[in-house]
């Protein structure tokens, strides 16, 4: 007997497979993931308590880019991937100028909802927005204002970090996957927006190609931290229980999309992974694998490319605005 649907509530639900820790190896055993017939969402069973979660996340989940005291190579290293990250982030800060347009002028304010190392905010800055932050890992909060002087405070979905302040463009990237109450999260981005301020949402697509190629093996599951796993369909569904308007793009995305299908294929190569294992090697043998992992993230480019062409890419992105 499987649960109901977290997203539509449907009861008819069935099992889909087990996925365990691919990326990380910190959870034991397996877990079960179960489709809804209704909207497609895949979701695990039984779902997570929040508070068993964290652990889940080690400290190498946030990339730092502060390399001052290591060796030449290793700085020369940091710095090439530093350069990396900022280039395929420039893809979300496009969406969020295409999702701008015709919106507020200069100054228009931004809040990144699980910000990270606050890349993406360093690039929106530069473009024009006033930016703010905010994350649930402390470790996320401090690299962001050492590495780029952000506004960014340390909270969860729900907390008051933010009371009183209101925001233009609440942005929520790969976000709403690890809650197990995703609409506490809709919820929470609509009240910290202006009238008329637009929500800028993305997560996996488990009805990409790769998702039905890979299945269990998607790194797009990223089992166990990502708890409900979304279809267009469940997504709109989400939006629309939740009162916004919104427009769906399954779109293509240089950061995420062929880096999935890479670390799909080769999960021990992923650099976050690797970092998170904690598995020490001389900067030549790192530089090795990041370039070897380089390689098959080009080769993994066109499929990605094709595949949203097709409508079915690895990512989805939605613009909404509360009605």
């Amino acid at each position: 007997m499987t649960p109901p649907c977290p997203i539509c509530r449907a009861t008819d639900t069935s099992r889909y497979c087990r996925g365990r820790d691919r990326l990380f190896g910190r959870a034991q055993g397996t877990f079960l993931l179960c489709r809804c017939s209704g909207c497609g969402c895949l979701f695990q069973d039984p779902m997570p308590e929040p508070s068993s979660l964290a652990p889940l996340y080690p400290e190498q989940y946030w990339w730092s880019g502060q390399a001052e005291r290591r060796s030449l190579s290793a700085r020369i290293l940091t710095r090439l991937e530093k350069a990396y990250r900022e280039f395929v982030n420039r893809d979300h800060v496009r969406f969020l100028e295409f999702c701008a347009r015709g919106g507020p002028g200069p100054g228009k304010s931004l809040l990144d909802i699980g910000c990270g190392n606050g890349t993406f905010l360093h690039l929106a800055r530069r473009r024009g927005f006033a930016v703010h932050g905010m994350d649930a890992s402390g470790r996320a909060v401090e690299i962001a204002r050492a590495e780029y002087g952000l506004n960014v405070r340390r909270g969860e979905i729900g907390s008051p970090v933010w009371e009183g302040s209101r925001f233009d463009f609440v942005t929520m990237f790969h976000v709403l996957e690890h809650l197990p109450d995703p609409r506490l999260g809709l919820r929470y981005a609509a009240g910290l927006l202006n009238p008329g301020g637009t929500l800028i949402l993305q997560v996996p697509n488990a009805a990409s190609i790769q998702a039905r190629v890979f299945r269990g093996r998607w790194y797009g599951l990223d089992v166990p931290r990502h708890v409900v796993d979304f279809t267009p369909e469940a997504l709109g569904r989400l939006l629309a229980g939740a009162g916004f308007a919104y427009r769906l793009v399954s779109r293509f995305s240089l950061r995420d999309n062929p880096a999935s299908i890479a670390s799909s294929l080769v999960p021990a190569l992923d650099p976050i992974g690797r970092k998170g294992r904690g598995a020490a090697r001389a900067p030549a043998a790192t530089g090795a694998l990041e370039f070897v992992y380089l390689a098959l993230f080009l080769a993994s480019l066109p499929f990605a490319l094709f595949e949203s062409a097709c409508g079915c890419g690895g990512t989805l992105w939605a613009k909404a605005t509360p009605v």
